[in-house]
């Protein structure tokens, strides 16, 4: 008797101390998971900071934030985007930045997405317009061209509305053009 008595407390005591040692093995990787949290945390912020702004916000390409100007003024016409102006911005793409049949379709199509996700305005062109103005890779003479490429698009489907006119008129008063 008291040999199996013996044997019951052998194995009560290894059952819990391996319970224990389980125990804390799973501590030890909850303290582990809780430091990969912090760890992560500022990128994780960063990334929740960047998805609640909008489209134009995340704008930091002065090429990007040409082609999607140009689409907004496009689109400041009231109507949907016609197939003329949407060539006409694929051309001026083609033409000024130097891009691909490809990789113009895809600026366009990403300004257009960008665009039309929200309402062509007025603080919107501002903030495209300082992106650019204060692009420190962009010549003055890249800024006027901005400007012709604008009015290109905005004289696509005929005279340009007054919606339109604003628009080029914010972008030629950031730039300190006279019209």
């Amino acid at each position: 008797m008291h040999i199996v008595f013996a044997i019951l407390t052998v194995l009560t005591a290894v059952a819990v101390w391996s319970w224990r040692l389980r125990m804390a093995r799973r501590g030890l990787d909850e303290l582990g998971q809780a430091a990969k949290t912090v760890a992560n945390a500022p990128r994780r912020l960063a990334f929740k900071w960047r998805a609640g702004r909008g489209g134009v916000e995340l704008i930091e390409d002065p090429r990007e934030a040409a082609a999607i100007m140009m689409m907004m003024v496009a689109l400041g016409r009231g109507a949907p985007l016609s197939a003329r102006q949407a060539d006409m911005i694929e051309a001026e793409i083609r033409t000024h930045f130097s891009f691909s049949v490809q990789e113009a379709e895809e600026l366009a199509a990403h300004a257009a997405w960008v665009a039309g996700s929200q309402l062509p305005g007025e603080e919107q062109m501002r903030r495209l317009s300082r992106l650019v103005v204060n692009a420190p890779q962009l010549s003055p003479k890249e800024v006027v061209d901005l400007d012709t490429m604008l009015v290109a698009v905005s004289e696509a489907e005929g005279l340009p509305t007054r919606a339109q006119l604003s628009l080029l008129q914010i972008y030629r008063d950031m730039a300190g053009l006279k019209t």
